[in-house]
């Protein structure tokens, strides 16, 4: 099957005939091959800024490294998911007005999702559905609303919405670039991780820090979208993941094969770093 016609299924609710998606004929030859698992959670809610195309990017970047993989979508909050099958779960971002659904249906299979977390399963949510990952959601209206908990972090709701670029690096030096479009503070608990520092952007609130890691659960603010953006950081999460499933990886990323996005990253680089000299107060 030709990577677009895999593409347009993805866009088009895997032509409506199946929730699962798989490449593994493909890239094995055969069926019933052990597979890597990724769950797109909840995309008929959590559905703007573009996500679709981190789904997109996690397909083809399994293709690139040659990793059978099955991504299946669930879009019923009143269900309970079978924790056990994947190995990522991704919500790509959504709106803050739809964080207390979202936090509901996870917090009711809290336990189970514990386990994932415990076995090493990626837990990632970019944007402002990072919110349910978080211990508290405050809002404008006074309401607050409780998260899940997995990171210890507490949004609150802005007056205005920030919008720019952003430029994060994160611990293991990987340079992560997209926009912000930031509709809430977030503020980390002492002793939580970020996702990384920033090095031109707002990020988290201002002071420096973006997103929130702990192990295998990861919220960042950049969209882009992120993962296709980010074909490196895409690579990292599929090829560790991969470990878990105990699916052999054969292949290396191909340098030449997101020479495109390279080429791009450092184009906005460098508008970016422009951007800084342009700020600096004149002594």
């Amino acid at each position: 099957m030709d990577n677009f016609d895999k593409l347009n299924r993805i866009r088009n609710r895997f032509d409506r005939k199946s929730e699962t998606l798989t490449n593994a004929s493909e890239v094995t030859g055969e069926s019933g091959f052990r597979c890597l698992h990724i769950l797109w959670l909840y995309p008929d809610v959590l559905n703007i800024h573009g996500g679709r195309g981190d789904v997109m990017a996690l397909l083809h970047m399994c293709d690139l490294l040659n990793i059978p993989v099955e991504i299946r979508r669930s879009d019923n909050l009143k269900a309970d998911e079978d924790w056990n099958w994947p190995h990522i779960v991704y919500m790509t971002a959504g709106e803050l007005k739809c964080a207390d659904k979202v936090s509901d249906a996870l917090i009711r299979q809290k336990e189970e999702i514990r386990k994932f977390i415990r076995r090493g399963g990626f837990l990632i949510a970019n944007g402002s559905s990072g919110a349910v990952l978080g211990k508290r959601i405050e809002y404008l209206d006074g309401r607050v609303i409780e998260g899940t908990g997995f990171l210890d972090m507490t949004w609150k709701e802005r007056e205005s919405v920030w919008g720019d670029d952003i430029w994060v690096r994160t611990e293991d030096g990987l340079d992560v670039i997209g926009n912000q479009i930031q509709v809430a503070d977030v503020t980390l608990g002492k002793g939580q991780k970020p996702f990384g520092s920033v090095i031109y952007g707002r990020g988290n609130n201002g002071t420096g820090d973006e997103g929130a890691v702990d192990g295998s659960v990861i919220y960042t603010g950049v969209l882009g979208p992120l993962l296709t953006k980010n074909p490196r950081l895409t690579a990292g999460i599929i090829e560790s993941a991969a470990v878990l499933a105990q699916v052999e990886l054969e292949h290396d990323l191909n340098p030449a094969d997101i020479e495109i996005e390279d080429k791009s990253a450092e184009y906005i680089k460098a508008f970016m770093k422009a951007k800084m000299e342009s700020q600096k107060t004149p002594e």
